[in-house]
């Protein structure tokens, strides 16, 4: 019986190791998102879990070991040992979210001054660093013990920090 699985992919190559297995005749899914690099371009789509993607695989037919061993596939993801399968409703859910075609835009810029609205570190002052993914994890600069120290989190958990002068009226 087939049931979805992850795979993790050699980086940037999972739309190569997913077309290995399409042409297999297995069903790949590698959700992709429009991300925008530069205010100027056009978006481009980059994968939504870099160096991830999901195959439908029939354990007993002998396509997981396939899959294992298909050129830019490091592995299919598990716990202790075993590959573990994903539920389909996981895989609908991923589809109908991004089947709206999100646009994620970088709306910081490197060196800008922000401030972290939840998690552990809510409140805490930063200096934004750089967009990881096209999934929205950013790496954010905070001053501890004297230096600054690189952390990454979730872009929704950022609001720039409003540096305008305030008067006393």
């Amino acid at each position: 019986m087939k049931e979805w699985y992850v795979l993790r992919s050699k980086p940037k190559r999972e739309h190569f190791a997913g077309a290995l297995l399409t042409r297999a005749g297995l069903e790949v899914y590698v959700p992709q998102v429009k991300a925008l690099r530069a205010p100027s371009r056009p978006p481009v789509l980059e994968p939504f879990f870099p160096s991830y993607f999901f195959a439908q695989l029939d354990p007993m037919a002998g396509e997981l070991r396939m899959a294992n061993y298909t050129t830019g596939v490091l592995y299919v993801v598990g716990y202790g040992g075993q590959p573990m399968p994903v539920p389909g409703t996981v895989i609908e859910r991923i589809r109908e979210r991004l089947a709206h075609g999100h646009l994620i835009a970088p709306t910081y810029r490197a060196g800008e001054a922000v401030k972290v609205t939840s998690g552990p570190l809510s409140g805490v002052e930063a200096v934004f660093d750089s967009h990881l993914s096209a999934s929205g994890r950013v790496r954010i600069l905070i001053n501890m013990l004297e230096r600054l120290c690189p952390v990454e989190l979730s872009v929704g958990q950022l609001r720039h920090l409003d540096t305008s002068p305030r008067f006393a009226a």
